[in-house]
């Protein structure tokens, strides 16, 4: 979608929910958005503007306030060690802003090193935009290494599905816990490469499969990108013939040195 489609569509939806929503200071934070965060992508490939405009939607939906979703539109920009990082300050930002669009903003950034136990007390708002920073999160999740995707998900559950119910953000909660069970529940012999190193047991003595493919899978489940995970499924593959006649021709051997032994 263009930028002038996508701040078209949020503004709507925010309208939709809060006729009197100031549309002139969230699009002027959309538009600082999209500047500071111009020719960043996410893992998927989609402009990472993307990203906080559908958490500035989810919380449109509760009726967030214009404050909620200036702050979510730009919570992104000040994170310097991650692929959102930006030049944009804190004082610049409550120079444009005020300090209570950038107090959320900060507020939510802190939220991210503090303790699972403290997470709830932090401010209301914020935490409305961590979960909702979250949710977007976990809908794309697929495009993260898996580990990452593991760690994400048990976070979720353990710590952001109850803080979502204590809100009352009972169906924010649901789709959090659903996805991230879903994503826990995932195997990596679900998946393309998973099936193919899979196919590849077959070619093996019936006795090794079982302890082969668990070995593969294993190593395929902590390999941190798609195109590592298709690469090691294809050189098993092509390995696969030469190991099958390998441990058949050990088994050969060991059959015949019992036999020999018997007599």
């Amino acid at each position: 979608a263009s930028r002038g489609s996508l701040l078209a569509g949020l503004l709507a939806r925010i309208t939709s929910h809060r006729p009197a929503a100031d549309g002139q200071l969230i699009t002027r934070a959309y538009q600082a958005s999209a500047h500071w965060h111009q020719g960043q992508q996410r893992r998927s490939g989609d402009p990472y503007l993307t990203h906080p405009v559908a958490v500035a939607a989810i919380l449109a939906e509760l009726g967030a306030d214009d404050q909620t979703l200036c702050a979510a539109l730009l919570h992104d920009t000040l994170l310097h060690d991650t692929v959102a990082g930006t030049r944009y300050t804190l004082a610049a930002m409550r120079q444009e802003f005020g300090a209570e669009v950038t107090g959320l903003v900060a507020a939510t950034m802190a939220l991210d090193q503090a303790p699972a136990e403290q997470v709830s007390a932090g401010d209301r708002r914020a935490l409305m935009l961590k979960l909702a920073d979250r949710l977007h999160n976990t809908r794309t999740i697929r495009y993260l290494p898996r580990d990452r995707q593991l760690d994400k998900s048990r976070q979720t559950l353990d710590v952001l599905v109850p803080l979502a119910r204590a809100l009352g953000m009972d169906s924010i909660g649901a789709e959090l816990e659903s996805r991230a069970a879903a994503t826990l529940r995932r195997r990596p012999g679900g998946t393309a490469s998973g099936r193919l190193l899979t196919a590849a047991t077959a070619l093996l003595p019936p006795g090794a499969r079982a302890r082969w493919r668990a070995e593969w899978l294993a190593e395929l489940q902590v390999l941190p990108t798609r195109r590592r995970r298709a690469r090691f499924a294809v050189q098993i593959v092509l390995g696969a013939g030469r190991m099958a006649a390998t441990l058949y021709l050990r088994r050969l051997a060991e059959l015949s040195r019992a036999r020999r032994g018997g007599r």
